[in-house]
Formats: structure tokens, sequence, C-alpha cells
């Protein structure tokens, strides 16, 4: 289904539209779009309502054009609005990865918007979470004996960026090497084979992945949130941790055992500094627990949330 926010139309679906509790899914990448949530959706709505929808930019919601200026405030901001459309007073959220930085960031703005708030393999800081995943493919990347591919190793888990974009390219790049898959999308608990036969990507034509692309772009742009404003915008770059405090509302930290996205930094200082939080972990799992470890998933999710 289609919903137009402003003058933008946003691709989305609602499972179990028969509940009163809501849970919105914001999803990853940057990009990713929420195709591998569905099987998710499906079983969690036979006790909620779940909402979930591909960002602005991504997949089946309109592109952005060139010359158009998109933030995480802008997107936090049609989140808000999208509720009001749909005629939620209060809804829960759950954003896995970079989507948990969106979960974070609305939970901040909009507290009364908000019942719960679950955080699943959430990136709150990427850089730190970059040097994590370069640590984590050392071993395959020597394997490879690629000079280039080791020297762009060791610069992401060393270098001190001045130009912190420059390590979202060069993570991006270093991924290219990979020629394990498994390791390439951080699983454990699943085959390659099996985490694609968990979405369905049969009307999903090639061109409508290639809008990732610029909705990545945009989102690392420095220009100001609004014209002739001096206040800088908040980047996916930026070390969104120290916004976990503020959140008033229960939180619940989803992570994979094996994940190297969600790092041991990232989940101490969450553990230690949100006002209200559990932790759930996966032993079995690496990036996607909610595909590796599917039952187990919705059951801490509906124990959380009901």
């Amino acid at each position: 289904m289609l919903i137009t926010i402003w003058d933008k139309k946003i691709w989305y679906e609602i499972y179990g539209a028969e509940y009163n509790d809501t849970l919105l899914y914001l999803h990853g990448g940057p990009g990713a779009s929420c195709l591998d949530f569905v099987n998710q959706a499906r079983a969690l709505s036979e006790k909620m309502r779940v909402v979930i929808l591909d960002q602005l930019g991504v997949l089946r919601s309109e592109a952005i054009a060139e010359n158009e200026s998109y933030s995480m405030e802008y997107q936090i901001e049609m989140l808000e609005e999208m509720r009001k459309l749909l005629g939620i007073e209060k809804w829960s959220i759950l954003g896995h990865s970079y989507g948990g930085m969106l979960a974070a960031l609305y939970a901040h703005s909009y507290p009364n918007s908000v019942h719960k708030i679950i955080l699943e393999c959430p990136s709150l800081w990427f850089e730190d979470s970059a040097r994590s995943t370069a640590e984590y493919l050392s071993e395959h990347i020597h394997s490879l004996n690629d000079e280039q591919a080791n020297k762009l190793c060791e610069k992401i888990k060393f270098e001190d960026y001045q130009d912190k974009t420059e390590i979202v390219w060069d993570l991006s790049t270093l991924l290219g090497y990979v020629t394990d898959m498994e390791l390439r999308f951080y699983l454990h608990g699943v085959t390659l084979e099996e985490y694609e036969m968990s979405m369905d990507t049969t009307d999903i034509a090639d061109e409508l992945w290639s809008k990732g692309e610029r909705h990545l772009k945009k989102l690392l742009e420095t220009q100001p949130a609004q014209a002739g404003s001096m206040q800088k915008r908040v980047l996916m770059t930026d070390n969104l941790l120290p916004v976990i405090p503020t959140i008033s509302a229960p939180m619940l930290l989803i992570n994979g055992k094996h994940d190297p996205v969600c790092t041991k930094n990232q989940i101490e200082y969450i553990m230690n500094n949100a006002q209200n939080v559990t932790q759930v972990v996966f032993e079995d799992s690496g990036h996607f627990p909610r595909i590796e470890e599917a039952t187990k998933y919705t059951n801490a999710v509906w124990s959380f949330l009901i």
C-alpha cells in the first residue's frame, strides 16, 4: 500500500489490523527495506498490529530527487505524520541496525508518541561498528592475499578519520572484497540461502534497489537541517549513544552474540545508561536474530510488549 505523507508516497503494510497495540518496524541499511521483516510481522500480528515501511528513497517508496534535501530528522517527522494519518495514539517502535538510530531519535523527539522501544542489533555509533566489523572480517580478508584489501581493513580498524563519511565508503569497499557471503551479511545461525529464502523479492525489479545509494548519500550530506539555520543536523556518522539516557520509554535490547555491528562498547553503554532497559541475547545469531532464531525472537517481542 502507498500512503502520501506531505507530497511523498511511502510504501507500507499493516499486519494484525484488528489489534490496538501497535508496533512500528524501522529497517536498517540504510536502504535495506522492510522485506526481511515480513515473516516476523506476520508472526507478531497474531497478538498485535504491526506496521512496516520502506523509508523515503528506498525500494517501493518514492525516490529522492538529486537536488532534494533528506535527513534523519526529516524521516522522523515523516514517521510522526504517518502515526497521525493512521490514527494511532501511541505505538511501540522497533529499529534494526541503522534503524536503531532512527528509533532512538524518534523516541527522544516524540516521547509522548512512544509506548516502548526495541533496539535489534542497533548501530548507534557507526565508526565503532565499522571498526568492529573490520576486525570481524580480518581473518577472511587476510586469507585473500590481496594487499589493497588488507591495507583497507587495517585503515578502518586503526585510522583516526577526520572526515567520518569516508569510513562509510571504506567499509562498503571492504565488504566488496568478501567472498564468504555468510560473513558478508553477518550471519551465524542460518546460511545465505536460508536468509534469502526468508524474504519474497519476486516482484522487486532490479532498478528499485538502486534507489538506496542516493538515500545513503543524502544521509551523509552536511547542510543545515533547515534553510537559513545554523544548527548542524544529525548524521548517521554521529555518535548517537548519548541519546539513550534521554529516552524515558521502557527499552528492550536484542543482540546476536556473534554480531559485529552491535559492539560490546555500545551494548555496555546502553545497559549502563538507559533509564529502563532489558536485554535478550540470541546465542546462535549474528546480525539478524529475527531470521536466525525466529521463534525465540517472536516470543521475546511479545513478552516485552504485551
